[in-house]
């Protein structure tokens, strides 16, 4: 039995009825908060940086990578795509939820004992007890994410963005307060592993809190199995990702160990902020939308080339940007001692803004529901960077910054793909991704100028990134103004849409 509509239907019910009249409107409101949420979660995440950074060592953040390496393989065992066929499918019934909380209840517990098991076994792969530690108290995030599924997958189908955005602004909150408050009490490398614990719980009593959903004592094996194809392709994909995102990782670890480690990931993780902090919350607000759209071709063309304008606009420049002024950032964010990450910085931060725009691609094969797709072509950027990698043995940290950042490029191709699939020509794409690119590279030729007459007129370290940043924003603004044609267009639209609202 679908859901039908009712006067006085429940969050739950509503979920599934969203007006395709109103889908603009709310997908515009949708990044607006989304946009928000960056901004917010950007100033928070730089700031815990600033303070967490100069109480705990590279050498602690190391061993957090370690454990993270485990924690991250058995996320990938939880990734079957349930949530995402909440989000997809056009009509699903009450019974079909209340399967996906109770098959979501089971894995979690499933992984967290497996994951404390594992934890014994740690020191094997890095040849350092301490992470098999960490381990035994990260194990409780599984069951905590997995209770989150459904009530967050609701709120992503009824587009409630606002409420998304207060709940993950919320739970960053609790994550960096306790992280810096155990730090300054003396926890050390334990102050990050209790701050993700809490963290996750903090975001299971809102997202459940909000949905208003509580599970009922129902389950339809025969749903679970009707959904087998869909969700193995989903496990796979997300196996494949998590070996393109760790093996560098692992390999660093094993190979130069803890501190190396520290610093490597502290570089990567600045410039994936590009993606964690934009890129990934706008996938939230357009796969929910896509999908609804799905039917629409044209609807569904344009949708996607409006936001590949608008995400290229954004996460082209700040890779560039990072990549400019790394010196300053890594000074004053990290502190002296964190300097040898400025030339992994520097390689990786370009590489990561172009992948970061290439993730528009992501919600277009979900909504088409050809995940299998995506499949083919992670398996191909992971047996490439698997090469490479070796290749890079002999030439340490710059060696594999070098080869993450030209896997990193492969997004681009994955990206190519996609758009076929909405019908977008080579032409279009291209439009999409060069103005913003040419622009970024006329602001890094910008700042580099202006550094090299600032260093000795302008000796402290926060007044020139002040004259680099404006420099930078200035020469970019300059350059969209000028051969940007559509992306200032959009972002007009964008803006008076947001202000009807």
């Amino acid at each position: 039995m679908t859901l039908t509509r009712r006067p006085g239907a429940s969050l739950v019910q509503r979920a599934f009825r969203t007006s395709s009249d109103e889908l603009s409107l709310r997908v515009v409101r949708g990044a607006g908060f989304a946009a928000a949420g960056m901004a917010v979660r950007t100033g928070i995440t730089l700031i815990s940086m600033a303070v967490l950074a100069r109480l705990l060592s590279p050498a602690d953040f190391g061993h957090v990578v370690m454990a993270n390496v485990v924690t991250e393989l058995a996320f990938v065992f939880s990734t079957f795509g349930l949530g995402e066929i909440i989000i997809q499918r056009q009509r699903l019934a009450r019974v079909q939820l209340d399967t996906v909380w109770w098959t979501s209840l089971v894995i979690g517990v499933v992984l967290m004992l497996l994951v404390a098991g594992a934890s014994f076994l740690s020191a094997l792969l890095f040849a350092n007890p301490l992470a098999g530690e960490l381990l035994r108290v990260l194990c409780l995030t599984f069951l905590l994410d997995q209770l989150t599924v459904v009530p967050n997958s609701l709120l992503s189908r009824m587009l409630m963005f606002r409420q998304l955005f207060g709940v993950q602004v919320v739970t960053l909150l609790f994550r960096t307060g306790s992280a810096i408050g155990l730090a300054l009490w003396g926890a050390g490398v334990w102050s990050l592993v209790w701050a993700s614990v809490i963290a996750s719980l903090a975001q299971l009593l809102l997202c459940t809190a909000l949905a208003a959903y509580r599970p009922r004592w129902r389950f339809s094996r025969e749903f679970l199995l009707s959904t087998w194809r869909t969700n193995s392709s989903y496990f796979a994909s997300g196996l494949l990702f998590y070996l393109s995102m760790n093996m560098d990782l692992a390999v660093v670890g094993r190979t130069l160990g803890a501190v190396s480690l520290g610093y490597y990931q502290a570089a990567r993780g600045l410039a994936d902020e590009i993606s964690a902090r934009i890129a990934v919350p706008l996938q939230r607000v357009l796969f929910p939308a896509f999908s609804t759209v799905q039917d629409d071709l044209a609807r569904f063309r344009f949708g996607v080339v409006r936001s590949g304008r608008l995400l290229a606009l954004v996460t082209i420049p700040m890779g560039f940007g990072i990549a400019a002024a790394a010196e300053e950032l890594v000074t004053i964010l990290y502190g002296d001692q964190w300097l040898p990450m400025i030339a992994l910085l520097q390689i990786i931060a370009p590489a990561a803004g172009l992948r970061a725009a290439a993730t528009i691609s992501r919600p277009v094969f979900q909504a088409a529901n050809r995940v299998d797709l995506s499949l083919k072509l992670t398996l191909a950027s992971t047996l490439i960077l698997a090469l490479s990698l070796v290749l890079a043995l002999p030439w340490g940290l710059w060696g594999f910054a070098i080869v993450y950042a030209l896997n990193s490029l492969f997004a681009l191709i994955i990206l190519g793909v996609a758009a076929q699939l909405a019908r977008i020509d080579k032409r279009e794409l291209a439009a999409m991704l060069l103005p913003p690119l040419v622009a970024a590279l006329l602001m890094f030729a910008a700042v580099t100028m202006v550094r090299g007459l600032t260093v000795a007129a302008v000796p402290g370290t926060f007044g020139r990134f002040a004259i680099l940043a404006a420099t930078g924003a200035l020469t970019y603004g300059l350059g969209i103004l000028l051969i940007a044609r559509q992306h200032r267009g959009d972002v007009r639209d964008v803006i008076s849409r947001f202000r009807a609202k």
